[in-house]
């Protein structure tokens, strides 16, 4: 390495690094890069260094992570003719579509990305990551540097607790590609492409009352609202109304989860929500069933379960909205509503494509089912 390059910015010598590998067709689309232990001993620098520029080379899109195996080369960059240093590229050659989400390690966000790329790759188009944050004044600026960037169109997945945005709502008003994912925002009439949450929750709490409970509870520990929970609420309520159970308030658990500092917000998160259902368990005994709006919200029900001694799903049938990786292989494989995650991302991208190519059409929502999967954690209710 020159001293010149050294002297440049860490994140510049790492892209460059990367670059020349792709060019030396030594690296492909979807390669795992080293480590970051690995990467912060070549370049003499704390593995902290390494990680802040590995955020910056995702907000770049020249690469993406995945939580638990590492850094991997973006598809989108291996797109170009030459696969030459930035400075040396085409910059007419570059189409880019954003794809905005509250976090790109997640799971879902991972798993609509996969979509959203399968579509795209065939109609040369780069995909740009950002990151949210889950905070909407990050958010309102993305949305702003995508339109100053040249943007082709934007795909995002709003942050929790947005119902309404101005930012996003200007862009459909301007005729701008815009489609939103998982959610929709009340009172902004743009593209949407999202789960039935109210079908699938209807569907769930339909299975309980199928297995005899009718003292059925409905629990959302979440640290902010959305659209796509509130539905869900809704799903829960109209199965109890068909099935002629009244709707008993008290045993709808409803909770905002207090907010904290970003090092602490996981484990805090988990603590907290797994006192709530204690809390909400011990003072509703006669509860025999549980639907739980959120993977978190389930499991912090069946651990807190498994503390006051009620047995799953013996004494207490416990369903839950999304589905994690390895499930099958729990103590408890739980029953869920599993999303059709990445036909998410396929259909919104094939709908950007759409509305690029005649920004005037009517503007659409779709709608995917869901699938109910039946594990070990329901069971007919005890007579």
């Amino acid at each position: 390495m020159t001293q010149e390059a050294k002297r440049a910015p860490l994140y510049l010598q790492i892209r460059d690094y990367i670059l020349e590998h792709i060019h030396q067709n030594k690296w492909q689309a979807n390669d795992r890069l080293p480590t970051e232990a690995v990467l912060a001993d070549q370049f003499g620098v704390s593995r902290f260094t390494v990680k802040n520029a590995l955020s910056e080379l995702v907000k770049e899109g020249l690469i993406y992570r995945i939580q638990g195996k590492g850094s991997f080369i973006s598809p989108t960059v291996t797109e170009h003719e030459d696969h030459s240093l930035p400075q040396e590229r085409t910059v007419g050659a570059f189409r880019p579509i954003v794809f905005l989400t509250p976090s790109i390690q997640s799971t879902l966000s991972s798993n609509i990305l996969a979509g959203v790329e399968e579509v795209l790759s065939d109609h040369g188009y780069q995909i740009v990551y950002r990151s949210t944050r889950n905070d909407q004044e990050i958010e309102r600026q993305a949305l702003q540097e995508c339109v100053r960037m040249g943007a082709r169109g934007v795909m995002i997945f709003p942050v929790d607790g947005e119902s309404y945005s101005e930012d996003i709502l200007r862009l459909t008003l301007n005729k701008f590609p815009v489609v939103v994912i998982d959610r929709y925002l009340r009172g902004v009439d743009t593209n949407c492409v999202c789960s039935d949450n109210a079908g699938g929750a209807f569907d769930a709490t339909s299975h309980l009352i199928e297995l005899g409970h009718s003292n059925i509870a409905f629990v959302a520990l979440h640290n902010r609202t959305t659209t796509s929970l509130e539905d869900r609420l809704t799903g829960f309520e109209k199965a109890l109304t068909k099935h002629h159970i009244p709707v008993d308030h008290r045993r709808c658990l409803f909770e905002l989860l207090a907010e904290h500092p970003p090092k602490a917000e996981k484990c805090d998160a988990i603590r907290d929500a797994k006192s709530l259902a204690l809390s909400f368990l011990d003072r509703n005994p006669d509860v025999t069933a549980v639907f739980a709006a959120t993977t978190g919200s389930g499991l912090a029900v069946m651990e807190a379960a498994e503390e006051l001694g009620i047995r799953v799903p013996e004494q207490l049938s416990v369903i839950f909205f999304d589905d994690y990786k390895h499930s099958a292989l729990s103590r408890i494989p739980p029953s869920c509503v599993v999303q059709q995650e990445k036909e998410i991302g396929a259909e919104a991208a094939k709908l950007l494509l759409s509305v690029i190519e005649n920004p005037l059409q009517e503007r659409r929502q779709l709608t995917l089912p869901t699938r109910l999967v039946l594990r070990n954690s329901t069971a007919e209710a005890r007579k």
